[in-house]
């Protein structure tokens, strides 16, 4: 089994250089500061990133922030690429958060 390799580093970097920063990471998954997004790593392509939105967050935010994102990738050898939205959602009795991606 061959484990790929991920730029979580270059991924923090590009992530504060917009001014947020990185909350958890989890295997090839990177949610921001309040889960306003998630970046997924392309396990073809360690250098694409698939972009989610939450639900919540506003339109024009999510515009601001694609934007920056999208720009701020290409000095870090990057590629962002805007997918869908997604919700969280509490797992009934347990500690547990789900994550619900929308098309």
């Amino acid at each position: 089994m061959t484990i790929p390799i991920r730029p979580l580093g270059k991924v923090k970097e590009l992530v504060e250089s917009i001014g947020l920063d990185i909350s958890y990471a989890y295997d090839d998954i990177v949610f921001s500061d309040h889960s306003l997004f998630i970046l997924q790593f392309n396990d073809n392509n360690p250098n694409l990133l698939t972009l989610y939105f939450n639900i919540d967050c506003e339109e024009e935010e999510q515009a601001s922030v694609q934007s920056k994102l999208i720009m701020a990738a290409k000095s870090f050898g990057l590629t962002i690429q805007y997918k869908s939205t997604f919700a969280l959602t509490q797992v009934e009795n347990e500690e547990n958060l789900q994550i619900e991606f929308h098309s």
